[in-house]
């Protein structure tokens, strides 16, 4: 008696477009007839093999390639399904498989409902056109699933099967977010030591030692069906380290002030399960759609702290790391150049400009300031911004200005920077008709194609740099036309009232940068820019 195998298999496409009371399609159903056909035709069934909740595209089903390596044995020489669709949809493998392999090691295939059959002649290009109809049904399905799915994430409707940590489902509604009470407080730590001046490889040893769990282990203990990314870090899955990847991922992530994020990788293409990342620009983001975590005007300016890239600096006097206040904040004002720290001998700090200091005094000018004597200005110019705010709310902006150090009113300031958007804008229009005519004289011959790809580069690399400075001063002149950053810095002057020591996390709610600037007296200039 010949030996046949059934495979049978449903996806979860398939199984939720069966009407209540149709079993036709389900796995025991389709069991049952083939067993029936099998036995009215006299085969003697090997095996039965069944994929539940599989596609037909997928090319990891476990009993599919079981069945086909018992197949390449010779434990059967038949194989029965339902249909060829129940095989596969996917039109390589009608040909790797029903036309390639099966008839090369004497495998005979058989569809019962759709007829089927390699061993009948003229079969194969019906097979074919079965495979393409096939094909192009997964093809079409894809694409409506894709749509229906933009739609969903264009309507701020959250979509993928588990949430971002920090956040659970609304058990009323599963599209919508709320606040996971545990997940969030860790969050909210994560900030906070960052805004703290902690760098991400303190806060990643911090959480170590205070026996947080991963995001991974915790969503694998909350959700028994959940998988580690691929790309999820071996040493966080077994022994539970935090990465510092996944600190800035965290520390970046708009859903934590109340946006739904989504569309951040795709699919290559219907029959793959590779993914790969989407440009930041073509995310879909959808603001305001559940409670935040995180308070925006925090959010932002850790955006800001990131872009600076903090660093801890090792105080020689003390042996130790630290946060350093002004890291990143102070920079020389006759250069432009950051400037740096030393401390000396007797333990003191100062500044120094890092042109003059690696140039060796041929380049710049010597300029340093203690940063005991810096600290003790800029917690007497915060003072008395907050002392002036708290009398005057209206005029934030005219205090700032007084207390910047800015030889220029806030109105002198404005036309400055409206003057210079304006002579950024029309130095853009002459790079782009350069560049128009750069590629013309490539084409005519006048210059050389390696002439050529300089003088390109760099009108592309000032072009950059001037469309950057543009985009900077719109955004300068913008805030200072409406009340935005007159309401922030009023929240910030209300917060921090009463503070008695200038920390890390004050600094840089109050200052944008700082500028320092000594005469041959060594007297210092320091202008402040505030975060307004």
């Amino acid at each position: 008696m010949e030996k046949a195998a059934i495979y049978c298999r449903l996806s979860k496409e398939d199984e939720d477009k069966i009407k209540a009371g149709d079993d036709s399609e389900s796995i025991q159903n389709q069991k049952m007839i083939l067993i029936d056909f099998a036995t009215k035709n006299g085969f003697m069934i090997y095996d039965i093999y069944s994929d539940d909740d599989y596609s037909g595209l997928d090319r990891d089903r476990p009993d599919f390639n079981r069945m086909i390596r018992d197949a390449k044995k010779g434990c059967f020489s038949t194989i029965i399904c339902k249909s060829q669709s129940r095989f596969t949809r996917d039109m390589e493998y009608v040909e790797k498989y029903i036309h390639g392999l099966f008839p090369m090691i004497g495998v005979r295939f058989i569809g019962v409902v759709d007829n089927v059959d390699t061993n009948a002649k003229g079969n194969k290009k019906a097979r074919q056109i079965n495979g393409l109809i096939n094909e192009w049904y997964c093809e079409d399905l894809s694409e409506n699933i894709r749509s229906v799915f933009r739609t969903k994430k264009e309507q701020g409707q959250y979509v993928s099967p588990f949430p971002p940590y920090g956040y659970l489902k609304d058990p009323n509604d599963r599209h919508k977010l709320i606040i996971d009470p545990v997940a969030s407080e860790v969050v909210r730590k994560i900030f906070k030591w960052y805004l703290d001046g902690y760098g991400t490889q303190k806060i990643r040893n911090r959480l170590f030692e205070e026996g947080v769990e991963t995001p991974g282990i915790y969503k694998k203990r909350i959700y028994a069906n959940y998988h580690y990314p691929k790309e999820q870090n071996e040493l966080g899955k077994e022994y539970g380290f935090w990465g510092t990847t996944t600190i800035k991922r965290i520390l970046t992530n708009q859903v934590y002030i109340g946006a739904v994020v989504q569309g951040r990788e795709r699919k290559v293409s219907y029959k793959s399960s590779k993914v790969v990342a989407v440009p930041q620009e073509q995310w879909i983001i959808v603001p305001n759609m559940h409670e935040p975590i995180i308070d925006k005007n925090d959010f932002q300016l850790v955006q800001k702290l990131l872009k600076e890239r903090k660093y801890e600096t090792k105080h020689k006097a003390k042996c130790e790391r630290e946060i350093y206040l002004f890291s990143g904040k102070v920079f020389c004002k006759h250069c432009g150049s950051r400037m740096f720290r030393v401390v000396g001998q007797r333990g003191y700090s100062y500044l120094y400009c890092q042109v003059f200091s690696r140039s060796k005094g041929t380049a710049c000018r010597h300029n340093s300031m203690r940063d005991d004597e810096l600290e003790k200005l800029i917690t007497s110019k915060i003072r008395s911004l907050i002392h002036g705010c708290l009398k005057e709310p209206d005029n934030v902006k005219r205090i700032c200005d007084v207390l910047s150090g800015k030889s220029e009113d806030a109105e002198q300031t404005l036309r400055k920077k409206s003057r210079e958007m304006e002579n950024v804008s029309e130095a853009l229009e002459r790079i782009k008709k350069a560049s128009a005519a750069l590629y013309i004289d490539k084409h005519t011959g006048t210059i050389s194609q390696e002439e050529y790809t300089m003088l390109k580069d760099a009108l592309w690399r000032e072009l950059n740099e001037k469309e950057k400075r543009l985009v900077d001063l719109k955004k300068e002149i913008s805030e200072r036309e409406n009340n935005d950053s007159d309401t922030q810095m009023l929240a910030m002057v209300n917060k921090y009232a009463k503070f008695k020591k200038l920390d890390f996390e004050i600094l840089n709610h109050f200052v944008d940068r700082i500028e320092i600037a000594s005469d041959d007296e060594k007297n210092n200039e320091v202008t402040i820019y505030w975060n307004i």
